[in-house]
């Protein structure tokens, strides 16, 4: 390895994000070194080197089947001189805030322009905490008290307890993520709870309110 390379490893379920990102550091070999590409955390244990260790990992924010907020920490104690960024597709600032407070050190959206995740990893590896620009007047939302989050939800809230008043919290919790259009694993990551405790509490909270689809909750909360 050059002197300055920057070790990379990639954990990502989609299969052309990670060509893309791989395509993206190998087109600088002089400044990265990509060490493997897992479509799992599985797979990312099979591949591990611990004689070459990644300094930087880019961890998908939703891998199928796995909380990958929950994998932070368990990759901090393997790795503890590795440092994680998370890359998603998602702004939501409650996101955000749930990967910095896991341990996670930077925050890439995927649609941004592909040069940003150069920028991402440089500042990381300096020692940085890469935040994706254009959420930083979310994420000092939530530090001022977080108005904006705050009454988004509670307007989700009030209107779920109003047409029944003994939902869980949980689903909740759930009704918000499929108003703002998240899928279940992303549902899953965003609340700490596996796949198929969303799906329980999805069916439950269609069976409260006598709904059968996404778009039936999406109507009755904008009635």
């Amino acid at each position: 390895m050059l002197p300055g390379v920057i070790r990379v490893g990639i954990i990502d379920d989609d299969a052309i994000i990670r060509e893309e990102l791989g395509f993206l550091l190998q087109c600088h070999p002089d400044e990265f070194e990509l060490l493997f590409e897992a479509a799992s955390m599985g797979q990312f244990f099979e591949l591990l080197n611990l004689d070459k260790k990644p300094d930087i990992i880019l961890l998908d924010i939703s891998l199928a089947e796995q909380n990958s907020l929950d994998q932070i920490g368990k990759l901090k104690r393997l790795l503890p001189d590795s440092r994680v960024i998370i890359i998603t597709g998602h702004t939501e600032p409650g996101f955000l805030m749930k990967a910095l407070q896991n341990g996670a050190q930077g925050y890439f959206v995927k649609n941004s322009r592909p040069e940003r995740i150069m920028e991402a990893i440089r500042e990381t590896y300096k020692g940085g905490a890469y935040i994706e620009p254009r959420m930083a007047s979310s994420l000092l939302g939530f530090f001022q008290g977080g108005e904006g989050k705050q009454e988004g939800k509670s307007r989700i809230s009030n209107r779920l307890e109003g047409l029944e008043p003994n939902l869980h919290p949980r689903e909740i919790e759930v009704a918000e993520g499929l108003a703002s259009g998240m899928a279940y694993k992303e549902i899953a990551a965003a609340n700490n709870i596996g796949l198929n405790t969303v799906r329980h509490y999805v069916k439950s909270l269609y069976r409260k309110l006598g709904i059968s689809s996404r778009q039936e909750l999406i109507e009755l909360l904008n009635e």
